[in-house]
């Protein structure tokens, strides 16, 4: 008897439409507008510039997107591949806050971090833990309310270090607890307040965790807000 066709998955259709069909051309198109807005293909006025800047704006939202859905594919597919290695999660979050330095100051935002103790280094991959440690900062300051402030701390525990990031946000109504770390979920206050996210990453940052041999978890706060923790194993001296 003929065998029968194997269904394609949908994860693996995604990921195969993704990698081949979206990435590249995004690639080149912000290659063209970089190219445009450094003025490599003739001189532009600041009105031209004003348009192209925020096309190269949207385009890296999209880019970010696509970048989600591949790696959520990765993730249901089990081929999310970590390097793990001995990181200094402290560096990390102060790389982290460079990056969003300018960003977190137009948001009329300050964020607040203290190392409780002396932080040993952790066993996790630190372009893909930089992710969640970005998302969760980002997150707290988008969803501000009125001033935005964020406290962060790292201290250590056990044979673990716990990364805390304390919002005075709009927090999360109770009856979606369970939601919070599902692939798509936005709380309606959320989507109201930013509509252009995609609530994916959440889910990527659990993945990312415990792949790392950590946990990740929230809790509310007393008066507003929320804070979201993750731990992650300290590593040993010599791996």
């Amino acid at each position: 008897m003929p065998r029968k066709k194997e269904k394609i998955k949908f994860t693996e259709m995604v990921s195969v439409i993704i990698a081949h069909q979206l990435k590249t051309p995004i690639a080149a198109i912000k290659g063209f507008l970089e190219a445009l807005i450094a003025g490599d293909c003739g001189k532009i006025n600041s009105f031209q510039k004003e348009y192209l800047s925020d096309s190269l704006e949207n385009l890296q939202r999209i880019s970010e997107f696509v970048d989600s859905l591949l790696n959520i594919s990765r993730i249901e597919e089990d081929q999310f591949k970590m390097n793990l290695k001995r990181v200094s999660l402290d560096k990390i979050v102060e790389k982290a806050l460079s990056d969003l330095f300018f960003w977190i100051k137009a948001c009329n935002s300050k964020v607040e971090f203290q190392k409780l103790q002396k932080i040993p280094k952790v066993l996790t991959d630190s372009e893909k833990i930089n992710f969640v440690v970005k998302n969760l900062i980002s997150n707290a300051v988008i969803y501000q309310k009125g001033g935005g402030k964020v406290k962060i701390t790292l201290s250590k525990k056990g044979k673990r270090v716990i990364f805390a990031c304390k919002d005075n946000g709009i927090g999360i109504p109770k009856k979606d607890f369970e939601k919070v770390f599902s692939k798509f979920y936005r709380s309606k206050r959320a989507m109201e307040i930013n509509p252009s996210g995609f609530g994916l990453g959440l889910f990527i940052s659990k993945s990312i965790v415990e792949q790392s041999g950590g946990k990740i978890w929230f809790s509310a706060n007393k008066k507003k807000g929320m804070t979201f923790y993750f731990s992650l194993p300290i590593a040993r001296e010599k791996l």
